[in-house]
């Protein structure tokens, strides 16, 4: 009888989702996950707090910050990421090493769970997996957030040991491959500050910046309302949030911030066709490129919501194309995909990729744009619809069956998303019964 009961609720609330799905406006944002205590302090920095028990007696720390090398003059080319590197050199309450050597003595790796990135848009730190059942330990992992939002120390001496590591790390990075990566940006952000930004950045200006060169980027754009911290772990989110509005609370927020830019990729006139080649090059490689702007730039709606979806099913049913072409056809190419998806902030992109065989590049071309015309003249098969809507809802059935057992990394990468490019965060019951009434709208047409 109790599992009765239970079978009887479960399948009340599927019923009461779908109702309320089925009369919603198209154009209201998604509701985020009510589980996540999250909020904007005073000073403009924003929070994510998450009680997750998987795995136990774990937990994960990150800062997000809105800032990447978009953002640097020419004098500063790669200091957004020279300027990662230096969180790791000494803070406020935590000199020199600090951060590593502490983390390091309660069994927190440097480079496996003490970690950062920056790419042309943002730079975000992370402290993953951390042990909570020790003393102590839930504040100090505040504590270092705390120090890489407002309390680099910036030393002349640490500035300059770094510029060591930049370098090696900037020739190790010359590879074919980034080579040809990085000559290829004109054509994918022709007449954009995209082109002109690969991060690592130029090495002149590593060897030789002033030390205020650095400082004045990090006052300018390290600041609260260009802030976010995320954390998800075996805690009481309760008494976490307490913790976090007491401590970043007290950082200040900077007076007369200049505006945060939006880096915009103009449309060009006509098609842009690019060749890069290189003698180290270990085979060849063919993409092709459709971008556009988003149509919807602010909080994630049903609508993109749905939109999601069909992307999700163009991708699937046309990648399932290349792969049966590679097993049962002999096409000119030996990988074949294709993404319709996020491409840079506020752009959407669809690209397809080719890797011809030896000697075959015209050929190999000519089969991917024959496929894709294949589908924009024909269209995709009901047979091939309905099995990839089918996936879809395998995946997300199993999702939600294990949704215990979510990583503390998953959940915050989802709160990432929604700070930096406003998606949402639903709840996993909310999302299993969305797609259920999502897949039945979407046909052929």
């Amino acid at each position: 009888m109790k599992r009765f009961r239970m079978v009887l609720s479960a399948l009340m609330l599927t019923v009461v989702y779908v109702s309320v799905l089925a009369q919603v406006d198209p154009m209201s944002p998604v509701p985020n996950d009510e589980s996540v205590r999250s909020g904007v302090l005073e000073n403009g920095m924003t929070y994510y707090i998450k009680s997750n028990q998987e795995p136990k007696e774990r937990a994960s720390f990150y800062i997000i910050q809105n800032v990447g090398a978009l953002l640097e003059e020419d004098n500063q080319n790669g200091l957004a990421h020279f300027l990662e590197h230096m969180a790791f050199n000494g803070t406020e309450h935590f000199p020199d090493k600090g951060i590593i050597d502490f983390l390091e003595r309660h069994g927190v790796a440097f480079g496996e769970n003490i970690n950062a990135y920056t790419s042309q848009n943002q730079t975000v730190y992370n402290l993953s997996d951390v042990p909570v059942n020790k003393p102590g330990i839930l504040d100090s992992c505040l504590l270092v957030l705390n120090d890489w939002s407002n309390y680099l120390l910036l030393t002349e001496e640490e500035i300059d040991a770094e510029r060591g590591v930049i370098k090696e790390e900037w020739r190790t990075r010359r590879t074919a491959q980034f080579r040809m990566y990085s000559a290829s940006m004109k054509y994918l952000y022709p007449n954009s500050k995209f082109a002109e930004r690969d991060v690592i950045g130029d090495l002149d200006v590593i060897e030789n910046f002033e030390y205020d060169v650095l400082r004045d980027f990090y006052h300018k754009w390290y600041r609260t309302d260009l802030q976010a911290i995320a954390m998800a772990g075996d805690f009481d989110a309760e008494e976490m949030e307490k913790k976090v509005v007491d401590l970043f609370s007290k950082i200040p927020a900077v007076e007369n911030a200049p505006e945060r830019p939006f880096y915009e990729i103009p449309d060009q006139d006509a098609p842009v066709y690019g060749l890069v080649t290189d003698v180290e090059a270990p085979q060849a490689m063919i993409q092709y490129m459709i971008r556009h702007r988003k149509t919807d730039d602010g909080p994630e709606t049903f609508m993109g919501h749905r939109e999601r979806y069909i992307h999700q099913l163009f991708n699937a049913m046309m990648n399932q194309r290349f792969q049966e072409l590679v097993q049962k056809g002999d096409p000119p190419f030996v990988v074949g995909m294709v993404n319709y998806g996020d491409f840079e902030r506020g752009y959407e992109a669809l690209q397809a990729l080719a890797i011809p065989k030896p000697n075959q590049e015209e050929q190999g071309f000519t089969a991917l744009m024959t496929e894709l015309e294949r589908v924009k003249r024909y269209g995709f098969t009901q047979g091939e619809l309905d099995r990839s809507k089918a996936e879809i809802l395998a995946q997300w059935e199993k999702y939600y069956k294990e949704r215990d057992k979510i990583s503390n990394e998953e959940h915050i990468n989802a709160y990432v998303d929604n700070f930096l490019d406003g998606d949402a965060y639903p709840s996993t019951e909310f999302g299993y019964q969305a797609v259920q009434v999502i897949l039945p709208t979407i046909s052929l047409n």
